[in-house]
């Protein structure tokens, strides 16, 4: 039942980005002329199996040293070569094996999110599994089955892997050999969006956000709650605006935590105590993202907001791309870098957020940010196609 729930929550949020470019709802904004500072270059594009395939998903590849490591939903890993984009190993873990695979697809393995440390990869699945690979080879190391299904990518620090489940709790494992050490059951909403937040790992916590609308730290050696605080209370008429997930990834800056949440605001608040220092009505489900002294939030309508991160002043605001499903920026030089549902890529001046450049891929849309590679973008679309781009001045 909370399964269906969530599709509904998906399939409801999906239909008002339709409705977005229909006559008798909000439309989406259209891309105007803008003064061009920086354009991109597509250096090596490829593709890895068939991406998402229709489904939500904010499967995004990770890189580590000169390897970036790329998914698709049904179950194809592989390891990339940043600079050039050749195939170092594949490994596939969903559907049939050999020629049958090309008739037969059979069950896939549904992959939902990839972490990478040292020597070990490790894959969330939708269907309640984590494996770690060896990132060398692609061998499997281990597998665990976790109740509930994987939504976030897997998150990996002092020696244990943490996975956010849909079912609402939240599962340690040891990075080495998959035991389980600890679970912490949370409370999940009647109506959700189909995601969770992804752990961050500091200071002895494990953090994340809630479907209720919670900021919620656990002690990483025991699983243990040291304290939630509610950064969204659910109000309004229908169960839509009911919705107060607090979907992205906690942004951790020394002793203070940043979250926001739908239908909810932004907050920042004591990494040890959890009390809130200050909060700003900006509802995002979105991870918030640090640049300078500032931190960037991409909103529900897909605006771009930076505020001061010590006391959340609004500095800038973008409001160009209104409800083209922007992603969470990355910071690259002098500019932001987010892409969107279209199949574009766009830079914004970091400073002033004014968009100074954009790059189109493909009609195929980007659900998940870009990642960086050294002096690259690195950009995966729902169909498995994967871009390396670079940036350069004009």
């Amino acid at each position: 039942m909370v399964l269906k729930r969530w599709l509904t929550a998906f399939a409801a949020t999906a239909l008002l980005a339709a409705c977005s470019s229909s006559d008798d709802g909000p439309r989406h904004a259209e891309l105007q002329p803008i003064t061009t500072t920086v354009e991109g270059r597509i250096e090596w594009q490829t593709r890895v199996g068939q991406g998402i395939e229709g489904h939500y998903s904010q499967l995004r590849p990770v890189v580590q040293d000169e390897t970036i490591y790329v998914a698709d939903r049904h179950g194809t890993v592989v390891a990339l070569n940043a600079a050039n984009g050749r195939q170092l190993w594949r490994a596939d873990f969903g559907g049939r094996r050999g020629i049958l695979n090309r008739w037969f697809r059979g069950e896939p393995a549904r992959i939902s999110g990839l972490a990478v440390a040292g020597s070990m990869l490790f894959v969330g699945s939708e269907n309640g599994k984590v494996m770690a690979l060896n990132s060398d080879n692609g061998e499997l190391i281990w597998e665990q089955k976790v109740p509930g299904e994987v939504l976030s990518a897997p998150t990996v620090g002092d020696g244990r892997v943490v996975v956010h489940l849909g079912s609402g709790y939240v599962v340690a494992l040891a990075a080495r050999t998959g035991e389980i050490q600890w679970r912490h059951e949370d409370d999940v909403s009647l109506l959700s969006l189909r995601g969770t937040s992804r752990p961050a790992i500091a200071s002895g916590g494990v953090m994340y956000g809630s479907a209720t609308g919670k900021v919620v730290v656990l002690i990483a050696q025991t699983g243990q709650m040291a304290w939630e605080e509610r950064i969204a209370t659910p109000t309004g008429s229908t169960e839509l605006e009911r919705i107060v997930d607090a979907d992205g990834s906690p942004l951790i800056v020394g002793g203070t935590m940043y979250l926001s949440a739908q239908n909810g605001e932004l907050a920042a608040l004591d990494l040890r105590t959890g009390e809130v220092l200050w909060k700003r009505d900006y509802a995002a489900w979105r991870s918030p993202v640090q640049v300078q002294t500032r931190v960037v939030v991409v909103d529900q309508e897909s605006y771009l907001v930076a505020v001061d991160r010590n006391n959340g002043l609004e500095q800038w605001r973008n409001t160009d791309l209104y409800l083209r499903s922007v992603t969470e920026p990355v910071n690259v030089g002098s500019y932001l870098i987010a892409a969107d549902r279209f199949g574009y890529v766009h830079w914004f001046n970091r400073n002033d957020g004014q968009l100074v450049g954009r790059l189109s891929l493909n009609d195929d849309p980007v659900r998940a940010a870009p990642v960086v590679a050294g002096d690259r973008i690195i950009v995966q679309d729902a169909a498995g196609r994967v871009y390396a781009i670079s940036q350069h001045e004009r």
